[in-house]
C-alpha cells in the first residue's frame, strides 16, 4: 500500500436498504443487535434523528442520489427514468475524476431501466434474474471469460425490457405475486441478491485499488438487502433474536407463511395481526438486522486498517424503514411515520468528522450527496438560474457539527405512492385504497422535536417525537397554531421544490403542471411562471 495520503479521499457509500435506526443497538435497540456498527459509529459521526426524504427505494435514491427531494427530481415511480436534468452523484465523481462502481443488491437499481445508475464506470447486480459480478482474480480475461460476458450483455439487452414490463403491469404484477409463485421465484431471481458474495467483491475490489502504486480516487456504493422481507436470518440469529419463531409452532407456521404473501408486505392491514404474529414478525426482522451487521464485519474490519481509515470517507445509511405492524403497514410504500423516513446516519472521515460524536438535531439524508461532493473536491454543475445546485459546501454534513441552524433548508419527507402497486391493493381490495387513501401524497416537515403530517397537502397529524417516538399521540387540535405555521412552512417547499422540477424537468412534471390548477397558481403567485 502508499504511504503517502491521496490528495482526496476514496469513498465507501454503503445503504442498508429496509434498516429502521430503532433496531440498531448504537441506536438504543436493547439487544445487541448491531455491535460491528456500533463500533463504526463510535470512531465517526452518529446523526441520531436522519430523515430520508422518501419512503422506499426510488424517490429515496433519487434524492441521495441529487441532493433533491422527489418533488423537484422528479424520479418518483418505479417506471420512471431519471432526468439528465439532475446529474447523478456518480456522474459528478466520474467527471470528476473518480473511478465509480457499484455493488448492488437491489434490482430496483441496475435492472429496473431508470438510469439511476447511470455515471458509475461499473455496476454490478446481484438481484435479478441474471446477476453479474466482478472478476476479482486480477487475471486476464481468457476466451471463456469473455464469451460469458458477451452472452450476459446479449440476454440483459433483453431480458431488461421484460423485467420492466412487471413495473407497470399491476395485473401480471397480481398473478405472479399468488403465494404459490412466490415460493418458486422468490429465491431463483435472486429476490434480496446476495449480500456476502457482493460485500467480499467489495473487499477484493479495494484490496486490488490499494494494491496500486499509482491509482485515481475511487467510489464505491453498496447496496443491501438483508434486512428486507423475506425473512430467513440463520438458526444461529432467529434462536437468540427470534425466540418466538423457535418456541411458537403457530407463530413459525405463519412466519414461513407470510414470507411469500408478498402482496401483505405492501397493502395496509386490514385484519388485526396477533400479539405472536406481531411479536414474530418484529423479532425476525432483528434476527435479519443482527446477521447483517454480522456478514458487514468483514468489510468495516477492512475499513479500519489506519492507512485506509485516514484516506476514506465511509458513510452508511439506508434508504428507508419499515412498518412491521405499525400504524396498519408492514412495509415501505404509502406513509411518513419514523417507521419508514428515520433511518441510520453514520459517517467516519477523521480529517473531518471527529470520533464518537453524536448528533441530536434532525438532518436530511439528500445532505450525503453533498457531503460527498465536499469532501471529493468535486464541484457540481450549476445552472445560471438554479443556486441550490452549487452549495455542496454550504449543505454538507460537516456544517452540522458546530450546532448552525443556518446551514440546510428544514427538514421534510414526501411519500409519493407506488402507482402500479397501488392498482394492485385497487384490483385486490378496492375499499382499502378509499380508506386508507392510498393514492394521497402524504410529506412531513420537522421543526425541533415536532413533526406535522399532510395528506395531499391538508395537515393531518401533529407528533411531538420526543415524548411520543411511536406516534401515538395526535396533538393537531391540541397546538393549532404550530400545526398552521408547520403547512405553512411545508406548503411553501413544496411549491420551491416543485418549481424547480418544471424548470429543469419537461416530462412528467410539465403534464403534472398542467393537470394541477392550484400548483400553477401557487407559482404563478410566487413568479415562478407567467
Amino acid at each position: 500500500m502508499m504511504s503517502n495520503r491521496p490528495q482526496r479521499p476514496d469513498i465507501v457509500f454503503i445503504v442498508l436498504d429496509t434498516l429502521r435506526a430503532d433496531r440498531l443497538s448504537c441506536y438504543g435497540h436493547p439487544a445487541e443487535t448491531t455491535p460491528h456498527l456500533d463500533a463504526f459509529a463510535e470512531k465517526g459521526v452518529l446523526f441520531e434523528r436522519a430523515i430520508s426524504p422518501a419512503q422506499w427505494t426510488i424517490p429515496a435514491h433519487g434524492s441521495l442520489f441529487t441532493g433533491e427531494q422527489p418533488s423537484a427530481h422528479g424520479t418518483t415511480q418505479i417506471f420512471d427514468k431519471h432526468s439528465t436534468a439532475y446529474p447523478t452523484l456518480a456522474e459528478h465523481l466520474s467527471a470528476g475524476g473518480y473511478r465509480t462502481a457499484g455493488f448492488c443488491n437491489n434490482p430496483l437499481l441496475g435492472v429496473v431501466e431508470n438510469d439511476l445508475d447511470r455515471g458509475f464506470q461499473e455496476f454490478y447486480n446481484y438481484g435479478g434474474v441474471l446477476p453479474n459480478r466482478p472478476d476479482t482474480s486480477g487475471r486476464r480475461a481468457d476466451r471463456f471469460q469473455r464469451s460469458k460476458a458477451w452472452l450476459h450483455k446479449q440476454i440483459s439487452r433483453f431480458n431488461g425490457p421484460i423485467q420492466s414490463v412487471f413495473t407497470r403491469d399491476s395485473a401480471l404484477l397480481n398473478f405472479v405475486l399468488q403465494p404459490w409463485l412466490v415460493a418458486m421465484w422468490e429465491r431463483n431471481i435472486n429476490f434480496k441478491g446476495n449480500t456476502h458474495q457482493s460485500i467480499q467483491d467489495v473487499v477484493a475490489t479495494l484490496s486490488r485499488h490499494h494494491g496500486r502504486e499509482d491509482r485515481q480516487p475511487i467510489f464505491i456504493y453498496l447496496n443491501l438487502m438483508e434486512t428486507h422481507l423475506p425473512y430467513r436470518a440463520p438458526p444461529s440469529f432467529s434462536r437468540r433474536f427470534a425466540p418466538t419463531y423457535h418456541h411458537d409452532r403457530e407463530a413459525r407456521a405463519f412466519m414461513r407463511a407470510f414470507n411469500y404473501r408478498t402482496y401483505d408486505w405492501i397493502a395496509p392491514v386490514t385484519e388485526p395481526f396477533t400479539e405472536a404474529q406481531h411479536r414474530v414478525l418484529n423479532e425476525m426482522y432483528n434476527a435479519e438486522v443482527a446477521y447483517e451487521d454480522h456478514l458487514l464485519q468483514s468489510l468495516l474490519s477492512y475499513l479500519d486498517q489506519p492507512a485506509i481509515r485516514d484516506d476514506t470517507m465511509v458513510i452508511i445509511t439506508s434508504d428507508h424503514g419499515e412498518g412491521l405492524d405499525h400504524h396498519h403497514y408492514i412495509g415501505h410504500s404509502l406513509v411518513v411515520y419514523e417507521d419508514l423516513v428515520r433511518v441510520p446516519l453514520m459517517v467516519r472521515y477523521p480529517p473531518g468528522f471527529p470520533e464518537g460524536k453524536r448528533m441530536g438535531r434532525a438532518v436530511s439524508t439528500r445532505r450525503i450527496f453533498h457531503t460527498l461532493l465536499e469532501a471529493s473536491g468535486v464541484e457540481p454543475q450549476r445552472r445560471a438560474d438554479d443556486r441550490a445546485a452549487a452549495d455542496a459546501a454550504r449543505q454538507s454534513l460537516r456544517n452540522s457539527l458546530n450546532g448552525q441552524s443556518t446551514v440546510q433548508d428544514p427538514v421534510w419527507a414526501e411519500a409519493y405512492p407506488p402507482i402500479t402497486l397501488v392498482q394492485l391493493i385497487e384490483q385486490r381490495n378496492p375499499e382499502a385504497v378509499h380508506l386508507f387513501g392510498c393514492r394521497s401524497i402524504r410529506r412531513t416537515i420537522y421543526e425541533g422535536s415536532h413533526k406535522l403530517v399532510t395528506i395531499d397537502g391538508a395537515p393531518s397529524e401533529l407528533f411531538d417525537v420526543s415524548r411520543d417516538p411511536a406516534e401515538l399521540e395526535n396533538r393537531i387540535a391540541a397546538q393549532p397554531e404550530l400545526a398552521t405555521r408547520l403547512h405553512r412552512k411545508l406548503d411553501g417547499l413544496v411549491v420551491k421544490a416543485k418549481s424547480r422540477g418544471t424548470r429543469h424537468l419537461s416530462d412528467g412534471f410539465q403534464a403534472q403542471l398542467a393537470g394541477d390548477k392550484q400548483l400553477g397558481e401557487r407559482l404563478r403567485r410566487l413568479g415562478y411562471i407567467e
